[in-house]
């Protein structure tokens, strides 16, 4: 099965780099998602269909929590916004400092 043996690991891994949100590890998996991807067949031996189906049922519940994560994501980014606009509209309401003193040193 070599190929396809890969391609469950690969996607078990991600998974659980996902559910520790260890996102670093998750992008250093990308090279070796592409070797696998490249090396899969175009048609897949009937044989392998129990792993093909782990694969993707793994691959699915790791993308509903990238999905639930990238709205967390979205309502984080906008509290922070808001709170941005917010603190914009506390800063015209500080008086300006005093302009100094004007010095007449002509004597």
């Amino acid at each position: 099965m070599g190929v396809y043996d890969d391609l469950l690991a690969l996607v078990e891994r991600e998974h659980a780099l996902v559910v520790t949100g260890e996102w670093e590890g998750l992008a250093e998996l990308d090279a070796r998602r592409r070797d696998v991807v490249a090396r899969l067949p175009t048609v897949a031996p009937a044989s392998v269909a129990l792993v093909l189906e782990r694969a993707a049922a793994v691959q699915a519940r790791t993308s509903t929590l990238l999905a639930g994560g990238t709205e967390e994501l979205r309502r984080e980014l906008g509290a922070l916004s808001q709170g941005r606009v917010a603190v914009r509209g506390y800063g015209g309401a500080v008086a300006a400092p005093a302009a100094p003193a004007r010095l007449d040193l002509a004597g």
